[in-house]
């Protein structure tokens, strides 16, 4: 049952907790705030809404500065949420080519081995859209939402970390913070990523799952514009060697770039930072695992900040509903990776973090239940989270194929491309 305007909403008078004040947890509090003046019933009390973040509000650029596709294909829709959320234009502005809207920028590409174009994906702008995609480094972007969060009277304590999630049975949760403190709520958002600890409490057996792949990635800095293609375009090349390279420009004088393999078995990640001696034999390896790339490549990957050199292990996960197992009857919901964690291959993480936000929002100022609400959400954000994984799954073996089996991959991505050009072209609203 419908109750736009009813008192009896669940969330009338609520305490909501947000855990995590990342792109989905910001895109949440930012979607409800924007929402809740629709509500008009005299009898209806606002809800209280804070945030949670473990880290400073300084955003590090070691772990933030990559950039982010925000695209607007109908599995995601990250523009039209920004649009929603009246952040479009400033994301433009403020995006990889903002300084070029209106003027060529670059796209998604495919490279074979010699730099060689094999296809540029160019979709058409959909209509009411003053663009197809936008390039936006995360930090920039996360720094516009929690802008806009702030300015809309949303509270975010920094430095706040949750070590701990109780239940307290009436579906109230409590959660607890590392150095000592409690704080109890009506409805806990757990946005706080892929290795959620409020997922572990409450949900411990929805693990990550390997994907197979290992990877070596870093930023770039360069004096003037970085060497072509990365300083305009972003995708990856195909070596057929089982390889894969990702670049992509981040600003007018950097670029990042990931160098991966297939391997059975993950790589032991340190908890520390790397030492230089560590960063540069990770630096040299990735040298001799990209040696099939030719230039640019080398001057890319000796141009890197050592500050910003990692490895990763690519892990995945798929997506749960709510109310339903150990979560029927729990006030909680997990956005974003807490819920669907992706893996970058699929190049579509933002996207649905921005969109879950969006969508749990608006649930919540329908229904008088928070079940109700829950089920309408988890039918909007669980199969286009899972189309995205299933792409992911394919980009993985796409761009680690060996020898012949590249080029057959590559003929199939045509077609499908091409495929959803002409889709977007005829059938678009």
């Amino acid at each position: 049952m419908s109750l736009l305007n009813s008192p009896l909403l669940f969330i009338s008078g609520k305490k909501i907790l947000i855990v995590g004040a990342g792109i989905s947890g910001l895109s949440f509090a930012l979607s409800l705030q924007k929402l809740l003046p629709s509500l008009t019933s005299p009898n209806f009390i606002q809800p209280s809404i804070k945030i949670f973040e473990r880290d400073t509000s300084d955003l590090d650029p070691t772990r933030q500065g990559y950039s982010l596709s925000i695209r607007s294909d109908g599995t995601t829709g990250g523009v039209q949420t920004l649009l929603k959320l009246g952040l479009l234009d400033t994301a433009i502005e403020r995006g990889v080519h903002g300084e070029n809207v209106g003027k060529e920028k670059g796209t998604f590409c495919l490279w074979d081995k010699k730099w060689k174009e094999i296809m540029r994906v160019n979709l058409p702008t959909p209509k009411g859209l003053p663009v197809q995609n936008v390039r936006i480094k995360r930090n920039v972007l996360r720094g516009i939402l929690v802008d806009a969060c702030v300015a809309h009277g949303v509270e975010i304590e920094w430095e706040k970390k949750v070590v701990g999630v109780e239940t307290l049975g009436d579906g109230r949760l409590k959660v607890v913070f590392d150095g000592g403190g409690e704080e109890e709520c009506d409805l806990l958002v757990a946005a706080d990523g892929a290795r959620s600890k409020v997922r572990g409490a409450l949900k411990p057996d929805a693990v990550l799952v390997y994907q197979g792949v290992v990877g070596i990635m870093g930023e770039s800095r360069f004096d003037g514009s970085p060497p072509p293609p990365a300083e305009k375009d972003w995708g990856l090349m195909l070596s057929g060697t089982g390889t894969g390279l990702f670049v992509s420009p981040v600003d007018a004088h950097s670029i990042v770039w990931s160098v991966s393999w297939l391997a059975s078995e993950q790589r032991p990640v340190p908890n520390q930072e790397l030492g230089n001696k560590e960063k540069g034999e990770l630096l040299k390896e990735a040298l001799e695992r990209g040696k099939a790339f030719p230039e640019p490549y080398k001057t890319y990957i000796e141009a890197t900040d050592m500050e910003t050199l990692m490895l990763r292990n690519f892990s995945d996960k798929d997506p749960f509903d709510h109310w339903a197992g150990s979560l029927e009857g729990v006030n909680v919901v997990f956005l974003g990776d807490a819920n669907h964690a992706v893996t970058p291959f699929a190049g579509a993480g933002a996207c649905l973090a921005l969109s879950d936000g969006w969508d749990l929002a608006e649930q919540l100022v329908k229904f008088e239940k928070l079940e109700d609400a829950l089920k309408a959400y988890d039918e909007l954000s669980m199969p286009r989270a899972k189309r995205i994984l299933k792409f992911s799954h394919f980009t993985i073996k796409f761009g680690h194929a060996n020898g012949w089996w590249t080029w057959v991959l590559v003929l199939g991505f045509k077609i499908l491309f091409g495929l959803m050009v002409f889709l977007r072209k005829f059938y678009s609203p």
